[in-house]
């Protein structure tokens, strides 16, 4: 929860940049779903948990010079913490990288680091410290209601409660003590209504910053800014507030010695001007990640500098940036909108209420010339209907709307304009939700083309306007009821635009690009030799951290057989955008009448589409002149014959060959043989001796009476003294992401060059170990957002994952307690 793939992607362009640099870097992690992980040596990764024991571990054993918590989180920060405190890296002589180690106990210390910055006059809001539910209510009867409260020194991740009256502070009081490791919660009045706006900064070793850009929440302090709509850059600030929030963002990295990357979030009376700092967060999120991508400013790889102390004017970047570009405050020709993705689609029970916690699990994004265009494109993105229709709200009546519209929930963005083709006014909707009444003219704008789009049918003006406000072909073609290809003989108007940072001041050649339709087109076919990956695009509770891996791994393994790569996806967080994982990025919805205009552009060899978009494979595949390799597998394609499991067997067969990789051992929470609720995975099996020679042929039967090429898993099931097979079914993303770590051999790798004609089977069957010949065993761990969310009914199903876990050891106790510490 509140965390994609964000840091993995700045590690990874970090880790090219120093590789560049001749530093030798190690890396303590023990996420599966991490590409540094796969990609760097072998001897320099540490697949442990990210603890202060380990971290030891690695600082003595390998006498590091340095450490950084910018890439790994709240997580690595505390462990750093604590190093610090403890005195080890005084002792080893290890450098902090990125911060002061005077001032690194402030973080995740909201009263230290407010008494900071009041000292140096940075506004914060008035707080008190209580330690007990007395003390707490007699700070109450001092500053009223509304009241925000959040844990001091939290277990977890910090985030605040903000409460109404005395009946929610009595239910809730509880576990917010619990939260705080010394039991003490800081209160504060609240500003609830106030603009919430964010800053991302770059500041160096000789004190030189710049911003990045302005990030500006739609919905006001209240709701977490995850799980709001944001615009870059800000759009309803004057110059005069955005000078002051730059000013302040500055100061406080000064005062706090933060060298490299620094988010920091305010809240603005817009109508006073008084401001306060609500966060200060000196590593790489989703925040920064999102300044990245829509100014295309390579911040990863600046910062990745910044932290070896080279001065900004230094910085090197690669060839395709304009020379000055590290040091030219990014200018924006285009408007970029994140929307937020939601769990309550596989979670229905969990309160889908937005407010001051954490609910969604991801984003995407809209970039577009104008607000309308980014923000219809960004909807777009976050629909789960592959028909590019958006969903209606007419059924519900005035006082459910009504409702809805001042309590809002997962569902807001559709109120809103349900609400708007209600005929309700942009005064009377601000009352509502206190929302800025700009971004209700620009849903207005919106409503009001639709209207004019629904009236002219074929209309070429109609049809321009509807490009124009970000509409896309699969839009109109439900609206007129035309097939798709129809309209896309009318289509004659599109082109694409460069997200770069100067705004065309300077020559750049960042190959990150959206559509818009102008006159001038900024993107030519790359070459004749190219891929084409669709990306996973919105994310949403299941595996889906593991498909960008799966995405960002195909292109790599594409790019080593000699492929130009060309990606589609609008995930800001994904690490399969980071700029240097493809030659090209188109950042647009991932729909049918996108998908063709780009292979228009791009005539690519092969297009790589996930299995799991099935609209999409029957609409591609009516298209002969398209080479279509459905990667990840098509779970769809599995045979099953029970619902049981006990253990498995891994295989890759070719068209003309079964070769055996590994046996696999399955384990569930309550001890359950359940198929779906097996949430530990480890190779080998190794629990009771088998007939790996009669059960291979048993195997090989198997599948050979099925259609499925590839990575293929038979499972079996122990039935009293029988062995039966329970199903064959190509290997899902998680577990080849396993069989990769398990066995050292890159199999998306494999499967890639299989797809492509450059597999050389003779080689892969000398790589592949004799089956359960490993001396260790490696364990995979499912994690789930339950707790996030309060939700604690559901049994831990696979298909509700929210990310996993990695274990090493020599035997399968030993690597599972290791996931324990």
């Amino acid at each position: 929860m509140g965390q994609e793939c964000e840091l993995d992607s700045a590690a990874f362009q970090a880790l090219h940049v120093w590789k560049r640099l001749g530093i030798e870097t190690f890396l303590l992690d023990n996420n599966p779903y991490s590409v540094i992980l796969q990609e760097m040596n072998a001897d320099h990764v540490y697949i442990k948990p990210v603890n202060t024991d380990n971290a030891k571990h690695v600082i003595e054993s390998e006498h590091v010079d340095a450490i950084t918590s910018v890439f790994g989180g709240v997580n690595a920060l505390k462990v750093i913490q604590r190093l610090n405190k403890n005195g080890i890296l005084e002792e080893n002589n290890v450098d902090i990288i990125g911060l002061n180690k005077d001032n690194i106990d402030l973080f995740n210390n909201e009263n230290r680091l407010n008494q900071r910055l009041k000292e140096y006059g940075i506004p914060t809001p008035d707080y008190y410290i209580v330690s007990n539910f007395d003390e707490l209510r007699n700070v109450i009867d001092k500053i009223s209601f509304p009241i925000s409260v959040r844990p001091l020194d939290p277990k977890t991740r910090q985030q605040r409660s903000i409460f109404q009256n005395m009946e929610q502070v009595t239910n809730e009081a509880d576990n917010i003590f619990d939260e705080s490791k010394s039991g003490k919660c800081l209160i504060e009045r609240e500003i609830v209504g106030y603009k919430e706006i964010g800053t991302v900064s770059l500041r160096d070793t000789m004190g030189t910053k710049m911003m990045i850009s302005s990030l500006e929440d739609m919905n006001p302090v209240g709701v977490n800014s995850n799980d709001s709509v944001v615009f870059t850059p800000s759009q309803t600030l004057s110059d005069t507030q955005i000078q002051m929030i730059r000013s302040i963002s500055f100061e406080i990295m000064d005062v706090l010695g933060i060298k490299g990357v620094c988010h920091v979030q305010f809240a603005l009376n817009a109508e006073t001007d008084d401001c306060f700092v609500l966060k200060v967060n000196p590593s790489f999120n989703m925040s920064t990640t999102l300044a990245a991508r829509s100014t295309g400013y390579p911040v990863a790889l600046v910062t990745s500098q910044l932290l070896l102390n080279y001065p900004i004017m230094k910085v090197k970047l690669p060839e395709r940036f304009h020379k000055f570009t590290s040091i030219l405050q990014p200018i924006s020709d285009h408007i970029t909108v994140k929307i937020p993705i939601w769990p309550f689609e596989q979670l229905p029970e969990a309160d889908a209420r937005l407010g001051t916690k954490t609910k969604s699990i991801g984003s995407v994004i809209g970039v577009g010339r104008s607000c309308e265009a980014a923000l219809l494109k960004g909807i777009r993105s976050s629909q789960s209907s592959p028909k590019d229709v958006l969903p209606s709200y007419s059924e519900l009546s005035e006082d459910e709307l009504i409702s809805q519209l001042i309590h809002p929930t997962d569902i807001q963005l559709p109120i809103l304009f349900e609400a708007l083709s209600r005929h309700y006014t942009v005064e009377d909707l601000h009352e509502l939700t206190k929302i800025d009444r700009f971004f209700f003219i620009v849903m207005a704008n919106i409503d009001q083309s639709r209207s004019y789009i629904l009236q002219h049918q074929n209309d070429p003006k109609a049809f321009r306007l509807a490009h124009e406000m970000g509409f896309g072909d699969g839009m109109l073609s439900s609206i007129w009821h035309i097939n798709i290809d129809k309209l896309r003989r009318k289509d004659s108007y599109k082109t694409y635009k460069m997200i770069e940072p100067t705004a065309g001041e300077f020559p750049e050649q960042i190959n990150s690009f959206y559509a818009s339709y102008e006159i001038d087109n900024e993107s030519n076919q790359i070459g004749n030799k190219t891929a084409l990956v669709i990306g996973k695009g919105r994310n949403k509770i299941g595996p889906n951290v593991a498909s960008d891996f799966y995405t960002s791994e195909l292109l790599i393994q594409l790019k080593k057989i000699g492929f130009n790569t060309v990606i589609l996806n609008n995930n800001p967080n994904s690490a399969s955008l980071a700029p240097m994982m493809s030659d090209k990025q188109y950042i647009e919805p991932i729909q049918l009448g996108e998908i063709l205009d780009v292979i228009q552009t791009e005539k690519p060899k092969y297009v790589f589409l996930p299995g799991n978009r099935h609209f999409l494979i029957r609409e591609l595949s009516k298209y002969a002149e398209i080479n279509l390799v459905i990667l990840p597998p098509n779970q769809k394609n599995a045979v099953w014959y029970g619902s049981h499991v006990d253990f498995a067997f891994d295989l890759l067969v070719t068209d003309d060959q079964i070769i055996p990789i590994s046996t696999v051992g399955f384990k569930s929470e309550d001890g359950s043989d359940d198929i779906n609720l097996q949430t530990d995975y480890y190779v080998p099996y190794g629990k009771d001796a088998l007939n790996i020679d009669s059960l291979v042929q048993k195997a090989k039967v198997a599948v050979k009476n099925q259609n499925i090429h590839g990575l293929v898993q038979v499972l079996f099931y122990k039935d009293q003294d029988q062995i039966k097979i329970t199903g064959v079914r190509p290997l899902r993303i998680t577990e080849t992401v396993l069989l990769n770590m398990s066995t050292g051999i890159n199999w998306i790798g494999v499967l890639v060059r299989m797809a492509t004609g450059h597999l050389n089977i003779e080689k892969i069957k000398k790589e592949v170990p004799k089956i359960d010949s490993s001396t260790h065993f490696t364990v995979m761990q499912a994690s789930f957002p339950f707790k996030q969310l309060g939700v604690y009914d559901y049994k831990k199903d696979r298909s509700l994952e929210s990310g996993a876990k990695l274990s090493i050891g020599y035997t399968i106790n030993e690597a599972t307690k290791k996931l324990l510490k």
